[in-house]
This record gives structure tokens, sequence and C-alpha cells, in this order.
């Protein structure tokens, strides 16, 4: 399909799953509240009960302009393929944190389950090599590399790591969809410039669909992301790192999350559910966030923020994650242009 044609039935997924997200989402959250999927928002006086599990309202978007792209975008069959495999892997992700929201998993099993998401990409590598060359990631300076062996080891890694740092880093109203509106938006950017139809189209949708839903999320938050949400948007930037070879630029796009990670993991010597943390790494004051001074709270991004640049309110919190990961976004750019094809 020439590029052009990418162009049009991605804007109109665009714009179906921005309205479908946009009008869907006040009685979804009346639905999800009902239901009894709310939590407490920690950060705010009173700990006002919140709507959860917002990832239904996301993948909802995602679904319905996906399968518009699958059946009348004029997709040729690799382009269906990659396309499928992007969602069936984020959807995987996506059950795994809807059963997380009802249930609480452990957080080693939530990961190995996040981990069993790569098996749709897994499948499509295996029986259609032509739609992804298989155990060849792309690096800056460097180029295309091959490591079949080391890629078999670190392929599960690809979708359970990328999924459960985004879902860490799930803390504050609107610092999943904000940062994720950045990422996406870089990876629009890169889509343009490498001339992929399907990286452009798939990016634009998740801009849209992210725009409708920030309000959403953001403070003061009329829904909880849930894990259902987290992970579900980590495993479709981790999906596409893999189907698109775009592993770098991923990573780069997630240093914040994976920062943030690397600390809660040091903290708590291992993988913890965060619902387990006892000794909260930030403390509220009138509504105003303060670094714990508590020795035994984690050690996480947020904390640390806050320890260097003095107490803050939330919405300020946010927006240095914000501006956080307009930088990585930069680089990620950046990393790119400088990779040889």
């Amino acid at each position: 399909m020439a590029y052009p044609d990418y162009l049009v039935y991605g804007v109109a997924s665009s714009i179906l799953g921005y309205l479908v997200v946009r009008l869907s989402a006040p009685s979804l959250i009346r639905a999800l509240f009902k239901a009894g999927l709310r939590r407490p928002d920690a950060h705010k006086p009173g700990n006002p009960l919140v709507a959860h599990s917002g990832g239904v309202i996301l993948f909802l978007g995602f679904l319905l302009s996906f399968s518009l792209l699958i059946a009348f975008g004029g997709l040729g069959f690799s382009e269906k393929v990659k396309l499928l495999a992007v969602l069936a892997t984020s959807a995987l992700c996506f059950a795994v944190g809807l059963l997380d929201d009802k249930l609480v998993l452990k957080g080693v099993l939530k990961t190995f389950l996040t981990a069993l998401s790569i098996i749709p990409i897994l499948v499509v590598a295996l029986t259609y090599p032509a739609a992804i060359d298989w155990g060849r990631p792309v690096v800056p300076i460097i180029g295309r590399m091959r490591m079949t062996v080391i890629y078999w080891v670190l392929f599960p890694i690809s979708i359970a790591g990328s999924a459960n740092v985004v879902n860490m880093l799930d803390v504050l109203n609107g610092i999943v969809p904000g940062t994720a509106l950045v990422a996406f938006a870089a990876l629009a950017v890169i889509g343009a410039l490498s001339g992929d139809g399907l990286l452009l189209v798939i990016a634009l949708v998740a801009v849209a669909i992210l725009l409708a839903y920030y309000p959403f999320n953001a403070y003061p938050a009329r829904v909880f992301n849930g894990d259902s949400g987290s992970l579900f948007i980590g495993g479709l930037l981790g999906a596409i790192a893999v189907v698109f070879h775009l592993e770098f630029v991923v990573l780069t796009l997630l240093l914040p999350h994976i920062l943030n990670g690397f600390f809660v993991v040091v903290s708590f010597r291992g993988l913890r559910e965060h619902r387990e943390v006892k000794a909260r790494p930030i403390r509220v004051e009138n509504g105003i966030l303060k670094a714990s001074d508590d020795p035994k709270a984690p050690l996480t991004l947020t904390r640390l923020i806050l320890s260097v640049g003095g107490p803050m309110t939330e919405k300020e919190v946010a927006k240095v994650y914000i501006a956080v990961e307009v930088v990585a976004a930069v680089l990620a750019v950046a990393s790119y242009v400088l990779t040889p094809r």
C-alpha cells in the first residue's frame, strides 16, 4: 500500500479511537466504579475513592481503531500480521493487568505472565519470518546486529520489562498517559522519517487515544489506569520495539521508567507488588508531596525528584516526569537518526 494511503487510514483510525475513548470514558468510568473497581487516592485529602482499571477504556479504543485498519485499511498480508502481533501481545498484557486489578497478583507471577505475552510475536517470527526479521536488533552507529542466540534469551524480557517498568511508574495522576503521549509522538516522528507507514499509523492512533484519555487520568484523576492500563501501554511499546526493530529507541524512551524500576527493585532486593509496600516513599501534607524521611521507605524516582527539588504539588511532579520524558524522546529520535540502515 502506498505511503499516502497509510496516512488516510491512519487519520481515520485515529479519529475513531479519539472519539470512542472521549465519548465512552464517562459512562465506562461510572460502570467501573459501580462494579467495585475503585481505589482510594492516597495523595488527596480524605483519600477519595476513584474508579480503577482505566485500561478497559484504552483497550477499547485501540481494539476498534486497529480493527478498522485490519478490515478496511488496505494493508498487505505482512502489515496485517505485524499489526495483529502487536495487538495480540499488548492484549495479553492488558488481560494480565485486568486480572491483577481484580485479584492482586504477586510481583513475580505478574512478571512471568507478562513475559508469556511475547507468544504471539514468537509465533509470527517462527511461522512468517518475512514479517519479522528474527534476532537482528538495530543500534546507533553500529547498525543492524546478528545475535540470534542471545536474542532468544532477551526476547521475553522485551515485553515483560517494558510492561512492568511502565507499571512501576504509575504512581501519580497523569504520569503514565502523559509520558506515553510523548513516547508515541516520538515514534510517530520516527515513522515519518523512516517512511514506515504502519509504524506511523500505530503511533498516530496511540497519540489520539491517549489525548482523549489523558484528561480523565490527569490531576484530579477521575479514573486510575490500573495495571490493566499501565501493563497494556508498556506491552504495546515493547511489542513495537520487537516487531519494528526499534529495541534501542524504545529502551531510550523508557529511560525514566527503567531508572525508577531500578531504584524500586534495588530497594526491595527483588520484585514486589506495590500494594505490599508498608513504608511509603513520599508523604502528603495539605496537598503537598514531600520525600519520606523513613529509612525503610523504598527509593523511587518520585522520592528522588522531591528530595532534589523540594516539596511539590502532584501536578508539578507530573510535569517534571513529562519534561524528563521529552528529553528521553529527543534522545530516542537522535539515536534513530544516528543509526545506519
